[in-house]
């Protein structure tokens, strides 16, 4: 394990080159984020909640691929948030975004699906015993608010755990989704497809309500910019706000929620934003090397300050 507990700033980004070099991969990188201030004291008055998303992974395809992204220690002034693999799988690199919000938040709910919340590779999504050893390849759960909204919220969905098997005919290929989403709740998706092998995945999800002043949320993917069968290394286009959201550029946080990339090379996928305005900003799906990305996606939410 590689640990940094000098306090790193709030700015909802870690990546691990933050504290290690790409070419000293650690089983478990991680630092401590100072949380923000007041004038008396920390800004916080409980230890807030946290949901937090991959925004790159770069792994490789000698073993299956697996990522874990954990926030936790979370006290009033500062959290620890850990990037991790296990088994026999190397992560050479990866970053994360998070979002916090104070416990007692009423506006805004977090929470996490996992598989093996729902089921284990034994059983299917019904819990009969599975016809063979391979996992299914869709989970789903009903997850309930805590408190109703008062119309059908807005709901994203960020992937932070990964665990899937490697080979060279054998693509990666995950998605995380909302469905049927109302003002009490909605179904929670990790998916896989064709002959992948999705041995577990997780992913947090964050709803707020639809039309809150000053936020805005959303999905892009490489599906926006070309099709499935023309892969490019670097693919990028630009998202508007609607008119009258922000006065001043937001902050944007974007993290992972889906991913198709070939299994003959290793794992490398990012996604960053830039050119942020009060009107849009402009985002990127790369990978790098010899890595062959057939789609990729991601979700986002923007926050103004006024």
């Amino acid at each position: 394990m590689v640990h940094l507990d000098s306090p790193g700033p709030d700015k909802g980004i870690f990546h691990t080159e933050e504290v290690r070099s790409r070419t000293k991969p650690s089983k478990s990188t991680s630092r401590i984020i100072s949380l923000p201030k007041a004038k008396d004291g920390p800004h916080y008055k409980q230890p807030p909640n946290l949901a937090a998303g991959f925004r790159s992974l770069d792994l490789s395809c000698e073993a299956p691929v697996r990522a874990n992204l954990v926030a936790d220690q979370i006290s009033r002034s500062q959290f620890r948030i850990t990037l991790e693999t296990w088994g026999g799988s190397t992560l050479y690199a990866a970053s994360a975004t998070w979002l916090e919000h104070k416990a007692d938040a009423k506006e805004c709910v977090f929470g996490q699906f996992d598989t093996h919340d729902v089921l284990d590779t034994s059983t299917n999504k019904s819990g009969a015993k599975a016809k063979s050893n391979r996992p299914p390849q869709e989970t789903s759960q009903q997850i309930r608010f805590p408190r109703a909204f008062t119309r059908e919220p807005e709901v994203v969905c960020w992937l932070n755990r990964l665990d899937m098997a490697s080979g060279e005919d054998r693509n990666w290929r995950i998605r995380a989704y909302a469905s049927d989403v109302t003002s009490k709740g909605f179904t929670a998706h990790v998916d896989t497809w064709a002959d992948s092998v999705m041995n577990g995945a997780g992913c947090c999800w964050i709803a707020f309500p639809r039309g809150k002043a000053r936020v805005a949320s959303g999905s892009f993917s490489t599906g926006d910019v070309r099709s499935w069968s023309d892969p490019r290394p670097k693919n990028s286009a630009t998202v508007r706000f609607k008119e009258g959201t922000f006065k001043q550029p937001p902050t944007v946080l974007v993290a992972i929620n889906m991913l198709d990339m070939a299994g003959n090379a290793d794992l490398r996928v990012g996604v960053d934003v830039d050119q942020v305005t009060k009107d849009g900003f402009r985002w990127h799906l790369d990978t790098w090397e010899d890595s062959t990305m057939y789609a990729a996606g991601a979700s986002w939410i923007a926050l103004g300050t006024e």
